[in-house]
């Protein structure tokens, strides 16, 4: 009964850390704050704040544009409305943090109906194995990708002086930190898994290789 009790407890915690994954993952998807500007620094003609397909400015105008354009509101990052700036500000390293970000929150997706698969038991026996090892390996999948996509946007947007204007103004807000959230999320679903898959593994070799001493019956008797 413990040792029952002690394998139900390893795959809840796998499903529960799955899940606030995936919705911290959701959250740091779709909302504008990845980065923002100090409000008390938000003055006229300057940057507000971008996730990752949105980004905000009040009436700002880039330096290299001839025509003087100005920038007002909150648009998408492939607007046509951006279209003479698009090169400036989605820069190839930008551009891989979302493609990132994008494969991260599909692996989260699909792993998350594999541990709701998993734990409600609806799986053949001897499948179980592939399952486990699979779904884990997709969690270290999804960690390394979020956790390299939060690296990267973290220290370029501190050390990258040709991007958005007056970087020491800016600071990293509560979307990347969900972001971060979704990795650690992640690595502490992967350890669970893999730690399933050790287990079931072990118990898969124990009955394959039988009792461990063969009894052979007495000729005498």
């Amino acid at each position: 009964m413990a040792l029952k009790r002690a394998k139900r407890f390893i795959a809840t915690f796998g499903l529960l850390f799955t899940i606030c994954g995936f919705i911290c993952m959701v959250v740091a998807f779709a909302t504008p704050h990845w980065l923002e500007r100090f409000p008390y620094k938000r003055m006229s003609k300057v940057f507000v704040r971008m996730g990752l397909w949105e980004v905000c400015f009040n009436d700002w105008t880039y330096y290299k544009d001839y025509l003087s354009k100005r920038y007002n509101g909150c648009w998408w990052i492939f607007h046509f409305e951006y279209r003479p700036v698009w090169g400036w500000l989605n820069p190839p390293w930008l551009l891989a943090v979302q493609i990132m970000i994008t494969l991260g929150l599909m692996l989260y997706m699909v792993n998350v109906v594999m541990n709701i698969m998993y734990y409600v038991r609806c799986l053949p026996r001897e499948k179980e194995r592939k399952h486990v090892l699979t779904s884990a390996c997709i969690m270290w999948a999804a960690f390394a990708l979020i956790g390299t996509s939060v690296t990267i946007f973290g220290i370029k947007a501190d050390i990258d002086r040709q991007w958005l204007p007056n970087p020491d103004s800016n600071f990293l807000s509560w979307s990347f930190g969900f972001a971060c959230l979704s990795g650690f999320f992640a690595i502490f679903s992967a350890m669970c898994l893999t730690t399933d898959y050790m287990r079931i593994k072990e118990e898969e070799t124990k009955a394959n290789r039988g009792p461990a001493y063969a009894v052979k019956p007495n000729p005498r008797f």
